[in-house]
């Protein structure tokens, strides 16, 4: 997990980001209706501004740690595949995605013991569901639309 940032840019300014504190993280995922969808490897999460990404890489490591007694890189892999995230600014979106696989890679090492050698494919996965947007804008449009989100 990426350490908590207290950082007041221009961009906390014109967004008014907020960096959740990991301790806050874990709470709100594990005591919230998110618990059960850690608890499968398959179910979808979507974070609608996912910032640096401290929500959507708590959930992987759940995600990977309720597999342990299977996990496998292709376990591993649906997991991060269920995993969505979009943010309005770029930069965010970049580091969501780095530590979305650093966390992958070290969280895998950590309950298997082995290196995780499918980096590509996580790459782009990772690279698909981590997108940069306004999801407000997007729910928006859907909505008058009557659009499905998924």
């Amino acid at each position: 997990m990426m350490p908590y940032t207290k950082n007041k840019s221009d961009a906390y300014r014109k967004y008014a980001e907020v960096f959740t504190p990991p301790g806050v993280v874990a709470f709100m995922v594990l005591n919230g209706g998110i618990r059960d969808c850690v608890r499968s490897v398959d179910k979808t999460i979507f974070d609608p501004a996912c910032g640096h990404g401290q929500f959507p890489c708590f959930e992987l490591v759940c995600k990977l740690f309720y597999q342990v007694g299977h996990l496998d890189e292709n376990v591993a892999l649906r997991a991060l595949k269920s995993l969505y995230g979009i943010d309005i600014q770029p930069k965010s979106v970049e580091i969501t995605r780095r530590h979305m696989i650093q966390t992958l890679t070290d969280a895998y090492k950590f309950f298997t013991g082995d290196d995780f050698t499918r980096l590509d494919e996580a790459t782009e996965i990772v690279n698909e569901n981590f997108i940069c947007g306004d999801s407000l804008k997007f729910m928006r449009q859907c909505a008058s639309r009557q659009l499905s989100l998924f």
